[in-house]
């Protein structure tokens, strides 16, 4: 009767034990550039990123699927704010009525239309069949390289989906939308460098926010 009894205790205990390690699974990527949205088209560049993955993608390439991008990259005026900076901002946003204009519309989404020759502009941002609401909130005091799948999981994201003004050394806690392949996931990202576009064709935009790319780092807990 012993013996049955530690197996039953056992046998119920072993799969607690292995849930709560899934739980606690991290996948850390290093080197994931994302550029802001004059390559927001380009195959092998692109302004759209997938968090669980670290690939980021062109917006034809991503378009097709959506539910693989969590996060993308503008550089500009954002929010009624008087000056220009980066913003890491999430496909979709429940808390804004998106105008989609070009110019004059809500930024910054309004500025991720198709490419020149797709007149329907069915590449673009706002034609997405699927845009994640990913949570998006930077932090302070908190030390990316040193944090565990424990500590991340039990951060609570704040209701915002843009995290503006990003800087090397920030630190931005993300949360995975309900529409996406890993609903409800967390993370951190670090910022690691800004950096003007490798490419030697590019080089006379040196130094313009909207040419230029972010090194991040990514921690993605499942």
């Amino acid at each position: 009767m012993k013996k049955f009894a530690l197996f039953l205790v056992m046998a119920l205990t072993i799969p607690a034990i292995a849930t709560a390690a899934k739980k606690s699974k991290m996948k850390t990527f290093n080197d994931v550039y994302i550029y802001a949205q004059s390559s927001r088209n380009t195959k092998i560049k692109g302004s759209a990123t997938s968090l669980s993955t670290g690939i980021t993608k062109g917006l034809e390439a991503a378009s097709t699927d959506p539910k693989d991008i969590d996060v993308m990259l503008y550089y500009g005026k954002v929010d009624h704010s008087k000056t220009k900076f980066f913003t890491l901002f999430s496909p979709g946003n429940p808390t804004l009525d998106i105008d989609w204009e070009k110019e004059g519309g809500t930024s910054p989404y309004c500025k991720f239309e198709g490419k020149s020759d797709d007149p329907d502009a069915f590449y673009a941002l706002k034609n997405w069949k699927k845009r994640n609401d990913t949570k998006l909130e930077k932090l302070d005091g908190i030390d990316f390289d040193a944090a565990t799948a424990e500590q991340i999981s039990g951060l609570t994201v704040a209701d915002s989906y843009w995290a503006k003004d990003v800087k090397v050394g920030d630190v931005i806690l993300f949360e995975m939308s309900q529409n996406s392949y890993e609903a409800g996931a967390k993370g951190l990202i670090k910022i690691i460098a800004i950096e003007d576009d490798p490419d030697p064709k590019r080089a006379e935009k040196k130094g313009q926010g909207q040419y230029q790319r972010i090194n991040m780092s990514i921690k993605f807990v499942k």
